[in-house]
């Protein structure tokens, strides 16, 4: 099944993409169109869902946040038809050029994205007739992901930087402690609507973020205690009473999963000592 929305919020349309080939899915990618701005470009499962609804903008440019397929599975038929300059950080420019391979749960989610060289970097600053973004870094989630920030506006385009207030599986190259970070440097800003790029909070998004990041600092000092204390992974999963997604687990062969957020705290928490044993 596929379901498509389109929405409006202040002058931000906002366009919702979802496809399950078993029924009604549960996940959903979005992409956003201001003022000639194109940000993401949804996955390629729903391609043809996608062109129907974009093709007719005055897109003028095109903004990836991310390399993830669910942002970037449509960039090459977006761009054949706007023939218009694409943006991205640096760092996801080059992982476009090749792009990381997926999970078979990814894949049957969203779809693969294709290698893309037309990609440039716009600086620390994206403008637009009647708006200017900066560009804030955010990783975490993933090395090269960014936030769109219209400071005028209140608008923060957080791209995965949210999602929801709990998370209940990592893929296994994610960081908990940059995530953690990235979240405070937001919070500093001054916003209240939150463009995720799976589920938008038109209102209270700062507070909304704020909780992700109660969760966040909560998991990583249980797992980060119990890992000092000399217990291995398996038994910092049962300590902390995780509970797996065995479908989500299964189709990925572990490569998301709640075990991935369990090691991405012990990998930071090496890392952490050992930057302190340096100094």
């Amino acid at each position: 099944m596929k379901i498509t929305k389109t929405f409006q919020f202040e002058e931000i349309q906002g366009f919702k993409f979802g496809s399950w080939p078993f029924g009604k899915p549960r996940m959903f990618s979005h992409a956003y169109f201001v003022d000639g701005l194109l940000i993401d470009t949804g996955h390629h499962n729903v391609q043809k869902e996608v062109l129907e609804r974009l093709k007719p903008l005055p897109v003028k440019q095109i903004f990836l946040t991310h390399h993830h397929e669910d942002h970037t599975g449509n960039l090459k038929a977006l761009q054949q038809h706007f023939q218009c300059p694409t943006y991205a950080s640096p760092q996801c420019i080059e992982l476009m050029k090749n792009p990381p391979n997926i999970s078979f749960a990814q894949w049957l989610t969203w779809g693969r994205t294709q290698a893309n060289f037309e990609i440039k970097s716009p600086g620390k600053q994206l403008i637009t007739l009647n708006y200017r973004f900066d560009i804030i870094p955010i990783p975490g989630h993933a090395v090269d992901m960014v936030c769109l920030y219209e400071a005028n506006k209140g608008w923060l385009f957080s791209a995965d930087l949210w999602v929801a207030e709990r998370i209940r599986y990592f893929m296994r190259s994610e960081s908990i402690i940059q995530q953690i970070n990235s979240i405070k440097k937001v919070l500093k800003l001054d916003f209240e609507a939150l463009l995720c790029s799976h589920r938008p909070q038109f209102k209270g998004g700062k507070k909304k973020l704020q909780s992700k990041l109660e969760f966040m600092e909560n998991f990583y000092e249980q797992a980060s205690t119990l890992y000092q204390k000399g217990y291995n992974v398996s038994q910092i999963v049962k300590k902390m009473k995780l509970k797996e997604d065995w479908r989500i687990w299964l189709l990925s062969t572990g490569a998301l999963s709640a075990k991935n957020m369990v090691n991405s705290v012990i990998r930071d928490e090496k890392n952490r000592l050992s930057t302190l044993e340096t100094k």
